[in-house]
Protein backbone atom coordinates (compact mmCIF):
# COMPACT_ATOMS: atom_id res chain seq x y z
CA UNK A 1 0.00 0.00 0.00
CA UNK A 2 1.39 3.46 -0.56
CA UNK A 3 2.59 5.94 2.05
CA UNK A 4 2.48 9.51 2.07
CA UNK A 5 5.62 11.04 4.36
CA UNK A 6 4.76 14.65 4.81
CA UNK A 7 7.56 16.94 4.98
CA UNK A 8 6.89 20.10 7.70
CA UNK A 9 8.49 22.67 5.07
CA UNK A 10 9.36 22.91 1.37
CA UNK A 11 13.46 23.13 2.58
CA UNK A 12 13.55 19.87 4.03
CA UNK A 13 12.07 18.33 0.65
CA UNK A 14 14.16 19.99 -1.65
CA UNK A 15 17.85 18.83 -0.23
CA UNK A 16 16.71 15.42 -0.83
CA UNK A 17 13.81 15.06 -2.87
CA UNK A 18 16.44 14.06 -5.65
CA UNK A 19 18.12 10.89 -3.71
CA UNK A 20 14.56 9.09 -4.15
CA UNK A 21 15.15 6.41 -6.57
CA UNK A 22 12.52 4.60 -5.55
CA UNK A 23 9.94 3.45 -8.30
CA UNK A 24 6.87 4.70 -8.72
CA UNK A 25 8.76 7.51 -5.95
CA UNK A 26 7.27 11.48 -7.43
CA UNK A 27 7.36 14.53 -5.62
CA UNK A 28 3.54 16.51 -5.50
CA UNK A 29 3.13 20.04 -5.24
CA UNK A 30 1.47 19.20 -2.15
CA UNK A 31 4.91 18.97 -0.08
CA UNK A 32 4.38 15.29 -0.16
CA UNK A 33 6.55 12.36 -1.37
CA UNK A 34 4.65 9.59 -2.33
CA UNK A 35 6.23 5.94 -2.45
CA UNK A 36 5.22 2.43 -3.14
CA UNK A 37 6.90 0.88 0.45
CA UNK A 38 9.59 2.32 2.77
CA UNK A 39 11.17 -1.21 2.09
CA UNK A 40 12.80 -0.92 -1.26
CA UNK A 41 14.30 2.92 0.26
CA UNK A 42 17.91 2.08 1.28
CA UNK A 43 19.52 3.03 4.03
CA UNK A 44 20.59 6.35 2.71
CA UNK A 45 17.47 7.97 1.82
CA UNK A 46 15.65 6.48 5.03
CA UNK A 47 18.46 8.50 7.29
CA UNK A 48 18.06 11.70 5.09
CA UNK A 49 14.19 11.70 5.25
CA UNK A 50 14.08 11.28 9.00
CA UNK A 51 16.53 13.34 10.21
CA UNK A 52 15.05 15.71 12.47
CA UNK A 53 17.34 18.49 11.08
CA UNK A 54 16.92 17.33 7.30
CA UNK A 55 17.33 20.99 5.56
CA UNK A 56 20.07 22.19 8.33
CA UNK A 57 22.14 19.09 7.30
CA UNK A 58 21.65 19.20 3.78
CA UNK A 59 23.29 22.62 4.16
CA UNK A 60 26.03 21.87 6.35
CA UNK A 61 27.25 18.94 3.65
CA UNK A 62 26.50 20.93 0.69
CA UNK A 63 28.68 23.41 2.32
CA UNK A 64 31.56 20.51 2.72
CA UNK A 65 30.99 19.81 -0.73
CA UNK A 66 31.64 23.64 -2.29
CA UNK A 67 34.81 24.11 0.00
CA UNK A 68 37.81 22.31 -1.57
CA UNK A 69 39.44 22.60 1.66
CA UNK A 70 36.86 20.97 3.60
CA UNK A 71 36.10 18.23 1.04
CA UNK A 72 40.00 17.23 0.79
CA UNK A 73 39.76 17.40 4.58
CA UNK A 74 36.63 14.51 4.44
CA UNK A 75 38.29 12.68 1.50
CA UNK A 76 41.33 12.01 4.08
CA UNK A 77 39.02 11.18 6.78
CA UNK A 78 37.06 8.32 4.54
CA UNK A 79 40.19 7.21 3.87
CA UNK A 80 42.04 6.76 7.00
CA UNK A 81 38.59 5.18 8.34
CA UNK A 82 38.38 2.86 5.93
CA UNK A 83 41.66 2.00 4.08
CA UNK A 84 43.50 0.56 6.99
CA UNK A 85 40.85 -1.63 8.09
CA UNK A 86 40.42 -3.18 4.29
CA UNK A 87 44.04 -3.73 3.62
CA UNK A 88 44.44 -5.47 6.64
CA UNK A 89 41.74 -7.52 5.91
CA UNK A 90 42.78 -8.28 2.70
CA UNK A 91 46.38 -8.84 3.76
CA UNK A 92 45.51 -11.47 5.63
CA UNK A 93 42.84 -13.21 3.63
CA UNK A 94 45.31 -13.79 1.02
CA UNK A 95 48.29 -14.34 3.42
CA UNK A 96 45.93 -17.04 4.98
CA UNK A 97 44.68 -18.70 2.39
CA UNK A 98 47.81 -19.31 0.72
CA UNK A 99 49.88 -20.76 4.18
CA UNK A 100 49.50 -24.13 2.72
CA UNK A 101 51.96 -22.90 -0.05
CA UNK A 102 54.96 -21.73 2.51
CA UNK A 103 54.17 -24.60 4.96
CA UNK A 104 54.66 -27.27 1.69
CA UNK A 105 58.48 -26.75 1.62
CA UNK A 106 57.99 -26.83 5.79
CA UNK A 107 57.20 -29.97 6.26
CA UNK A 108 53.68 -30.38 6.35
CA UNK A 109 53.43 -32.86 3.24
CA UNK A 110 55.47 -35.46 5.24
CA UNK A 111 54.05 -35.09 8.56
CA UNK A 112 50.61 -35.18 7.36
CA UNK A 113 51.90 -38.05 4.75
CA UNK A 114 50.22 -36.18 1.84
CA UNK A 115 50.91 -38.31 -0.71
CA UNK A 116 50.38 -38.19 -5.00
CA UNK A 117 47.36 -35.67 -5.52
CA UNK A 118 46.75 -34.74 -2.08
CA UNK A 119 48.28 -31.40 -1.76
CA UNK A 120 46.80 -30.02 -4.95
CA UNK A 121 43.37 -31.58 -3.49
CA UNK A 122 43.71 -29.46 -0.22
CA UNK A 123 44.29 -26.83 -2.13
CA UNK A 124 41.18 -26.77 -4.68
CA UNK A 125 38.88 -27.72 -1.11
CA UNK A 126 39.70 -24.18 -0.39
CA UNK A 127 37.93 -23.31 -2.98
CA UNK A 128 35.08 -25.52 -3.08
CA UNK A 129 34.16 -23.94 0.51
CA UNK A 130 34.92 -20.58 -0.44
CA UNK A 131 32.09 -21.58 -3.81
CA UNK A 132 29.34 -23.21 -2.07
CA UNK A 133 29.38 -20.44 0.60
CA UNK A 134 29.41 -17.23 -2.10
CA UNK A 135 25.47 -16.79 -2.56
CA UNK A 136 24.36 -17.60 1.20
CA UNK A 137 27.24 -15.17 2.41
CA UNK A 138 26.07 -12.89 0.56
CA UNK A 139 22.60 -13.08 1.59
CA UNK A 140 23.16 -12.79 4.87
CA UNK A 141 25.54 -9.85 5.04
CA UNK A 142 22.45 -8.14 2.75
CA UNK A 143 19.79 -9.19 5.16
CA UNK A 144 21.85 -8.34 8.25
CA UNK A 145 23.23 -4.74 6.95
CA UNK A 146 25.95 -4.94 9.27
CA UNK A 147 29.50 -4.94 6.88
CA UNK A 148 31.43 -4.15 9.85
CA UNK A 149 30.19 -6.78 12.35
CA UNK A 150 29.74 -9.00 9.76
CA UNK A 151 32.96 -9.07 8.52
CA UNK A 152 34.73 -8.95 11.69
CA UNK A 153 33.31 -12.22 12.97
CA UNK A 154 34.15 -14.17 10.06
CA UNK A 155 37.74 -13.01 10.11
CA UNK A 156 38.38 -13.93 14.07
CA UNK A 157 36.42 -17.45 12.97
CA UNK A 158 38.63 -18.79 10.65
CA UNK A 159 41.69 -17.01 12.50
CA UNK A 160 40.60 -19.76 14.97
CA UNK A 161 40.02 -22.30 12.18
CA UNK A 162 43.71 -21.08 10.53
CA UNK A 163 45.23 -22.46 14.13
CA UNK A 164 43.59 -25.76 14.42
CA UNK A 165 45.36 -26.45 11.34
CA UNK A 166 48.87 -26.70 13.41
CA UNK A 167 46.41 -29.63 15.16
CA UNK A 168 46.00 -31.58 11.81
CA UNK A 169 47.56 -35.07 11.62
CA UNK A 170 46.86 -36.58 8.10
CA UNK A 171 45.03 -35.45 4.81
CA UNK A 172 41.26 -36.04 6.53
CA UNK A 173 42.08 -33.39 9.05
CA UNK A 174 43.51 -30.47 6.78
CA UNK A 175 40.82 -31.38 4.67
CA UNK A 176 38.59 -30.30 7.10
CA UNK A 177 39.94 -27.10 8.32
CA UNK A 178 40.93 -26.08 4.43
CA UNK A 179 37.33 -26.32 3.27
CA UNK A 180 35.93 -24.09 6.86
CA UNK A 181 38.68 -21.82 6.37
CA UNK A 182 37.47 -21.29 2.40
CA UNK A 183 34.11 -20.83 3.28
CA UNK A 184 34.68 -17.99 6.53
CA UNK A 185 36.78 -16.63 3.97
CA UNK A 186 34.54 -16.17 0.81
CA UNK A 187 32.67 -12.68 2.17
CA UNK A 188 35.53 -10.49 1.88
CA UNK A 189 35.79 -9.50 -1.77
CA UNK A 190 31.80 -8.64 -1.99
CA UNK A 191 32.32 -7.15 1.06
CA UNK A 192 35.15 -4.94 -0.07
CA UNK A 193 33.08 -4.24 -3.37
CA UNK A 194 30.27 -2.77 -1.59
CA UNK A 195 31.87 -0.86 0.69
CA UNK A 196 33.93 0.91 -1.76
CA UNK A 197 31.11 2.00 -3.87
CA UNK A 198 29.70 3.52 -0.68
CA UNK A 199 32.08 5.88 -0.16
CA UNK A 200 34.34 6.48 -3.02
CA UNK A 201 33.17 8.22 -6.44
CA UNK A 202 34.03 5.87 -9.36
CA UNK A 203 36.89 8.16 -10.41
CA UNK A 204 38.61 7.06 -7.02
CA UNK A 205 37.70 3.52 -7.01
CA UNK A 206 40.76 1.75 -9.40
CA UNK A 207 43.05 3.65 -6.96
CA UNK A 208 41.54 2.64 -3.68
CA UNK A 209 40.67 -1.09 -4.54
CA UNK A 210 44.58 -0.86 -4.96
CA UNK A 211 45.20 0.09 -2.06
CA UNK A 212 43.66 -3.04 -0.78
CA UNK A 213 44.71 -5.68 -3.29
CA UNK A 214 48.30 -4.64 -3.00
CA UNK A 215 48.29 -6.34 -0.01
CA UNK A 216 48.19 -9.52 -1.72
CA UNK A 217 51.59 -8.71 -2.91
CA UNK A 218 52.99 -7.59 0.14
CA UNK A 219 51.96 -10.86 2.41
CA UNK A 220 54.32 -12.57 -0.04
CA UNK A 221 57.24 -10.85 1.18
CA UNK A 222 55.81 -10.73 4.70
CA UNK A 223 54.88 -14.63 4.94
CA UNK A 224 58.13 -15.45 3.06
CA UNK A 225 60.10 -13.50 5.47
CA UNK A 226 58.06 -14.86 8.19
CA UNK A 227 57.92 -18.70 7.42
CA UNK A 228 61.82 -18.41 6.83
CA UNK A 229 62.30 -16.90 10.17
CA UNK A 230 60.38 -19.44 11.87
CA UNK A 231 62.41 -22.32 9.82
CA UNK A 232 65.30 -21.84 11.61
CA UNK A 233 63.49 -22.50 15.11
CA UNK A 234 64.51 -25.41 17.20
CA UNK A 235 61.74 -27.02 18.72
CA UNK A 236 60.59 -30.79 18.96
CA UNK A 237 57.52 -28.56 17.97
CA UNK A 238 57.08 -28.41 13.71
CA UNK A 239 58.36 -24.97 12.29
CA UNK A 240 54.93 -25.46 10.45
CA UNK A 241 52.68 -25.90 13.10
CA UNK A 242 54.23 -22.50 14.71
CA UNK A 243 53.43 -20.38 11.45
CA UNK A 244 50.10 -21.80 11.82
CA UNK A 245 49.12 -20.83 15.22
CA UNK A 246 51.14 -17.51 15.06
CA UNK A 247 49.36 -16.65 11.89
CA UNK A 248 46.04 -18.10 13.28
CA UNK A 249 46.38 -15.33 16.57
CA UNK A 250 47.05 -12.17 14.53
CA UNK A 251 43.97 -12.83 11.96
CA UNK A 252 41.85 -13.24 15.04
CA UNK A 253 43.10 -9.77 16.83
CA UNK A 254 42.62 -7.97 13.57
CA UNK A 255 39.21 -9.37 13.43
CA UNK A 256 38.41 -8.14 16.51
CA UNK A 257 39.24 -4.24 15.48
CA UNK A 258 37.24 -4.76 12.02
CA UNK A 259 34.03 -5.42 13.84
CA UNK A 260 34.70 -2.84 16.42
CA UNK A 261 35.85 0.05 13.89
CA UNK A 262 34.98 -0.54 10.69
CA UNK A 263 31.58 1.54 9.88
CA UNK A 264 28.87 -0.37 8.11
CA UNK A 265 28.44 1.95 6.09
CA UNK A 266 28.41 6.12 6.06
CA UNK A 267 24.89 6.32 7.59
CA UNK A 268 26.40 4.06 10.40
CA UNK A 269 30.04 5.73 11.10
CA UNK A 270 30.19 6.91 14.38
CA UNK A 271 33.19 9.26 13.62
CA UNK A 272 31.61 10.93 11.62
CA UNK A 273 29.43 14.13 12.25
CA UNK A 274 25.93 14.40 10.41
CA UNK A 275 27.05 17.23 8.00
CA UNK A 276 29.61 14.99 6.86
CA UNK A 277 27.71 11.98 6.60
CA UNK A 278 25.25 13.74 4.06
CA UNK A 279 28.20 15.47 2.41
CA UNK A 280 29.75 11.59 1.67
CA UNK A 281 26.50 10.38 0.53
CA UNK A 282 25.85 13.43 -1.85
CA UNK A 283 29.35 13.09 -3.09
CA UNK A 284 28.96 9.51 -4.30
CA UNK A 285 25.51 9.57 -5.42
CA UNK A 286 26.30 9.96 -9.47
CA UNK A 287 27.83 6.41 -8.56
CA UNK A 288 24.22 5.17 -9.18
CA UNK A 289 24.99 2.02 -6.74
CA UNK A 290 22.55 2.98 -3.66
CA UNK A 291 24.03 2.41 -0.22
CA UNK A 292 22.56 -0.46 2.75
CA UNK A 293 19.25 -2.08 1.64
CA UNK A 294 17.97 -5.30 3.69
CA UNK A 295 15.54 -5.81 1.29
CA UNK A 296 16.22 -8.07 -1.53
CA UNK A 297 14.65 -6.46 -5.18
CA UNK A 298 13.79 -9.24 -6.96
CA UNK A 299 14.25 -7.38 -10.51
CA UNK A 300 17.22 -6.28 -9.63
CA UNK A 301 18.46 -10.01 -8.94
CA UNK A 302 16.84 -10.59 -12.46
CA UNK A 303 18.32 -7.97 -14.25
CA UNK A 304 21.95 -9.50 -13.32
CA UNK A 305 20.99 -12.49 -14.80
CA UNK A 306 20.08 -10.99 -18.30
CA UNK A 307 23.12 -8.61 -18.29
CA UNK A 308 25.58 -9.40 -20.95
CA UNK A 309 28.71 -7.17 -19.05
CA UNK A 310 28.06 -9.53 -15.80
CA UNK A 311 28.83 -12.68 -17.44
CA UNK A 312 31.86 -11.17 -19.53
CA UNK A 313 33.21 -10.34 -16.40
CA UNK A 314 32.78 -13.60 -14.86
CA UNK A 315 33.94 -14.88 -17.57
CA UNK A 316 37.29 -13.04 -17.80
CA UNK A 317 37.37 -13.75 -13.53
CA UNK A 318 37.48 -17.38 -14.46
CA UNK A 319 40.21 -17.25 -16.92
CA UNK A 320 42.27 -15.21 -14.38
CA UNK A 321 41.80 -17.62 -11.89
CA UNK A 322 42.72 -20.67 -13.55
CA UNK A 323 46.78 -19.98 -13.29
CA UNK A 324 46.09 -17.94 -9.24
CA UNK A 325 44.99 -21.85 -8.51
CA UNK A 326 48.41 -22.85 -9.36
CA UNK A 327 51.06 -20.29 -8.89
CA UNK A 328 49.95 -19.27 -5.43
CA UNK A 329 49.88 -23.10 -4.53
CA UNK A 330 53.23 -24.02 -6.47
CA UNK A 331 55.22 -21.03 -6.03
CA UNK A 332 57.65 -22.51 -3.45
CA UNK A 333 57.53 -25.53 -5.04
CA UNK A 334 58.45 -24.33 -8.45
CA UNK A 335 61.23 -22.86 -7.00
CA UNK A 336 63.12 -25.48 -4.97
CA UNK A 337 62.84 -27.15 -8.77
CA UNK A 338 64.31 -23.86 -10.34
CA UNK A 339 67.46 -23.76 -7.94
CA UNK A 340 68.77 -26.48 -9.46
CA UNK A 341 72.17 -25.64 -11.13
CA UNK A 342 71.87 -25.44 -15.14
CA UNK A 343 71.95 -28.91 -17.19
CA UNK A 344 72.37 -29.88 -20.69
CA UNK A 345 70.67 -32.32 -22.39
CA UNK A 346 73.61 -35.80 -21.69
CA UNK A 347 73.65 -35.11 -18.19
CA UNK A 348 69.65 -35.49 -17.86
CA UNK A 349 69.59 -38.52 -17.03
CA UNK A 350 72.40 -38.35 -14.26
CA UNK A 351 70.82 -35.67 -12.26
CA UNK A 352 71.22 -36.12 -8.68
CA UNK A 353 71.85 -32.50 -7.69
CA UNK A 354 69.46 -31.04 -5.03
CA UNK A 355 67.74 -27.03 -6.04
CA UNK A 356 67.58 -24.13 -3.32
CA UNK A 357 66.71 -25.12 0.04
CA UNK A 358 63.45 -25.13 1.56
CA UNK A 359 64.27 -21.88 3.56
CA UNK A 360 65.73 -20.31 0.09
CA UNK A 361 62.37 -20.96 -1.49
CA UNK A 362 60.18 -19.29 1.18
CA UNK A 363 62.74 -16.12 1.20
CA UNK A 364 62.68 -16.25 -2.97
CA UNK A 365 59.25 -15.51 -3.04
CA UNK A 366 59.16 -12.14 -1.36
CA UNK A 367 60.68 -10.90 -4.90
CA UNK A 368 57.64 -11.55 -6.33
CA UNK A 369 55.31 -9.74 -4.28
CA UNK A 370 57.62 -6.53 -4.43
CA UNK A 371 56.86 -6.76 -8.08
CA UNK A 372 53.48 -7.43 -7.69
CA UNK A 373 52.99 -4.53 -5.68
CA UNK A 374 54.63 -1.92 -7.62
CA UNK A 375 52.55 -3.68 -10.13
CA UNK A 376 48.87 -3.28 -8.24
CA UNK A 377 49.91 0.14 -7.53
CA UNK A 378 50.46 1.17 -10.61
CA UNK A 379 47.75 -0.44 -12.30
CA UNK A 380 45.02 1.00 -10.28
CA UNK A 381 46.60 4.65 -10.56
CA UNK A 382 47.06 4.76 -14.60
CA UNK A 383 43.21 2.75 -14.73
CA UNK A 384 41.90 5.97 -12.80
CA UNK A 385 43.97 8.34 -14.56
CA UNK A 386 43.45 6.81 -18.30
CA UNK A 387 39.71 6.16 -17.42
CA UNK A 388 40.16 3.18 -19.20
CA UNK A 389 40.67 -0.63 -17.52
CA UNK A 390 40.56 -3.09 -20.13
CA UNK A 391 44.22 -1.63 -21.63
CA UNK A 392 45.28 -1.60 -18.23
CA UNK A 393 44.16 -5.17 -17.95
CA UNK A 394 45.83 -6.04 -21.04
CA UNK A 395 48.99 -4.24 -20.03
CA UNK A 396 49.43 -6.29 -16.60
CA UNK A 397 48.44 -9.96 -18.48
CA UNK A 398 51.44 -9.86 -20.75
CA UNK A 399 53.91 -9.97 -18.08
CA UNK A 400 52.90 -13.34 -16.91
CA UNK A 401 52.41 -14.97 -19.97
CA UNK A 402 55.80 -14.37 -20.61
CA UNK A 403 56.72 -15.85 -17.45
CA UNK A 404 54.94 -19.04 -18.65
CA UNK A 405 57.11 -19.13 -21.92
CA UNK A 406 60.01 -18.91 -19.65
CA UNK A 407 58.97 -21.63 -18.03
CA UNK A 408 58.64 -23.88 -20.53
CA UNK A 409 61.43 -22.90 -22.72
CA UNK A 410 64.05 -22.88 -19.50
CA UNK A 411 62.50 -25.57 -17.46
CA UNK A 412 60.88 -28.44 -20.38
CA UNK A 413 60.84 -31.20 -18.03
CA UNK A 414 61.97 -30.17 -14.75
CA UNK A 415 65.33 -29.74 -15.87
CA UNK A 416 66.11 -26.12 -15.49
CA UNK A 417 68.69 -24.94 -17.93
CA UNK A 418 69.11 -21.31 -16.74
CA UNK A 419 68.59 -20.26 -13.45
CA UNK A 420 68.60 -16.55 -14.06
CA UNK A 421 65.72 -16.93 -16.30
CA UNK A 422 63.68 -19.08 -14.23
CA UNK A 423 64.06 -16.93 -11.29
CA UNK A 424 62.98 -13.62 -13.52
CA UNK A 425 60.13 -15.70 -14.72
CA UNK A 426 59.22 -16.47 -11.22
CA UNK A 427 59.06 -12.96 -10.05
CA UNK A 428 57.13 -11.76 -13.06
CA UNK A 429 54.36 -14.65 -12.74
CA UNK A 430 51.98 -12.50 -10.34
CA UNK A 431 51.43 -9.29 -12.26
CA UNK A 432 48.49 -10.66 -13.63
CA UNK A 433 46.30 -10.54 -10.16
CA UNK A 434 46.26 -7.05 -10.62
CA UNK A 435 43.42 -7.69 -13.77
CA UNK A 436 41.26 -9.62 -11.15
CA UNK A 437 41.83 -6.25 -8.75
CA UNK A 438 40.77 -4.50 -11.61
CA UNK A 439 37.32 -6.34 -12.16
CA UNK A 440 36.16 -5.91 -8.97
CA UNK A 441 36.69 -2.11 -9.30
CA UNK A 442 34.81 -2.54 -12.48
CA UNK A 443 31.76 -4.16 -10.30
CA UNK A 444 32.47 -0.92 -7.51
CA UNK A 445 31.93 1.43 -10.19
CA UNK A 446 29.54 0.27 -13.05
CA UNK A 447 26.56 -1.55 -11.35
CA UNK A 448 23.48 0.42 -10.12
CA UNK A 449 21.26 -0.89 -7.51
CA UNK A 450 22.54 -2.53 -4.51
CA UNK A 451 20.86 -5.62 -5.08
CA UNK A 452 22.24 -5.86 -8.79
CA UNK A 453 25.75 -5.47 -7.24
CA UNK A 454 25.80 -8.48 -4.33
CA UNK A 455 24.29 -10.40 -7.04
CA UNK A 456 27.06 -9.47 -9.66
CA UNK A 457 29.59 -9.92 -6.97
CA UNK A 458 28.53 -13.35 -5.90
CA UNK A 459 28.49 -14.24 -9.50
CA UNK A 460 32.24 -12.70 -10.38
CA UNK A 461 33.14 -15.02 -6.81
CA UNK A 462 31.81 -18.15 -8.01
CA UNK A 463 33.77 -17.95 -11.35
CA UNK A 464 36.64 -16.89 -9.10
CA UNK A 465 36.18 -20.33 -7.08
CA UNK A 466 35.33 -22.16 -10.14
CA UNK A 467 38.66 -20.82 -11.77
CA UNK A 468 41.06 -21.54 -9.07
CA UNK A 469 39.24 -25.37 -8.35
CA UNK A 470 40.74 -25.81 -11.98
CA UNK A 471 43.54 -24.45 -11.11
CA UNK A 472 45.11 -26.39 -8.70
CA UNK A 473 44.11 -29.40 -10.49
CA UNK A 474 46.31 -28.45 -13.49
CA UNK A 475 49.78 -29.20 -11.93
CA UNK A 476 49.64 -32.84 -11.55
CA UNK A 477 52.45 -34.53 -8.99
CA UNK A 478 52.66 -37.11 -12.06
CA UNK A 479 54.23 -34.64 -14.05
CA UNK A 480 56.52 -33.58 -11.05
CA UNK A 481 59.10 -31.55 -11.00
CA UNK A 482 58.52 -29.93 -14.50
CA UNK A 483 54.78 -29.38 -13.95
CA UNK A 484 54.57 -28.80 -17.80
CA UNK A 485 50.33 -28.51 -17.58
CA UNK A 486 49.98 -26.24 -15.27
CA UNK A 487 52.35 -23.76 -17.14
CA UNK A 488 51.16 -24.44 -20.27
CA UNK A 489 47.53 -23.49 -19.15
CA UNK A 490 49.12 -20.14 -17.70
CA UNK A 491 49.38 -19.73 -21.33
CA UNK A 492 46.06 -20.66 -22.26
CA UNK A 493 44.36 -19.18 -20.07
CA UNK A 494 45.28 -15.20 -20.22
CA UNK A 495 45.57 -15.48 -24.03
CA UNK A 496 42.02 -16.39 -23.88
CA UNK A 497 41.80 -13.50 -21.31
CA UNK A 498 43.07 -10.44 -23.32
CA UNK A 499 40.10 -11.77 -26.20
CA UNK A 500 37.32 -11.68 -23.31
CA UNK A 501 38.85 -8.09 -21.80
CA UNK A 502 39.01 -7.09 -25.80
CA UNK A 503 34.99 -8.00 -26.19
CA UNK A 504 34.04 -6.13 -22.64
CA UNK A 505 35.43 -3.22 -24.05
CA UNK A 506 33.93 -3.21 -27.62
CA UNK A 507 30.46 -3.91 -25.83
CA UNK A 508 30.95 -1.36 -23.39
CA UNK A 509 31.47 0.71 -26.19
CA UNK A 510 28.27 0.33 -28.13
CA UNK A 511 26.54 0.03 -25.18
CA UNK A 512 28.02 4.22 -24.41
CA UNK A 513 27.56 4.96 -28.18
CA UNK A 514 24.07 3.89 -27.57
CA UNK A 515 23.86 5.99 -24.36
CA UNK A 516 25.19 8.73 -26.12
CA UNK A 517 22.43 8.45 -29.11
CA UNK A 518 19.39 8.60 -26.67
CA UNK A 519 20.48 11.58 -24.04
CA UNK A 520 21.50 13.44 -27.54
CA UNK A 521 16.95 13.75 -28.17
CA UNK A 522 16.69 14.94 -24.47
CA UNK A 523 16.75 18.20 -23.04
CA UNK A 524 19.33 19.39 -20.34
CA UNK A 525 16.74 19.42 -17.78
CA UNK A 526 15.40 15.99 -18.58
CA UNK A 527 19.22 14.35 -18.31
CA UNK A 528 19.50 16.04 -15.05
CA UNK A 529 16.13 14.77 -13.70
CA UNK A 530 17.01 10.94 -14.82
CA UNK A 531 20.75 11.54 -13.26
CA UNK A 532 19.31 11.95 -9.99
CA UNK A 533 16.75 9.67 -10.79
CA UNK A 534 19.15 6.81 -11.50
CA UNK A 535 21.38 8.17 -8.11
Amino acid sequence: MASSIRKPDSEKQDPFASLDGRKPSAATGEGHITVETLRDADEALSFLENHPRAAEIAEEGNAILEDPKRLRRLVRKIDFTIAPLLAAVYFLQFLDKTTLSYTAVMGIRTDTHLKGQQYSDLSMLFYIGFLVAEFPTQYLAQRLSRLGVYLGLNIMTWGLILGFHAACTSFAGLSVVRTLLGVFESCVAPILVLIISMWYKKEEQGLRVSWFYVCNSLTQIFGGCVAYGISFANSNFATWRIFYIAIGALTMVVGFFVAIFLPDSPVKARRFTDAEKVAALLRVKDNQSGTQNAHIKKDQILESFKDIRIWLVCLATLLSSIPNGGISNFTSILLETFGKPPMTDDRVSNLTVEGFTSQQSLILTAPTGAIGAVTVITVGWLSDKWRDRSLVMLICITPTILSGCLMIGLDPNGVPRNRAGLLAASFLSGTFGAAFMLLLAWNASNIAGHSKKVTANALTLVAFSVGNILGTQTFQQKEAPGYRSGKVSIIATLCALTLVIIALRLYNDHLNRQKKKALGGMSETAKHELREKMA
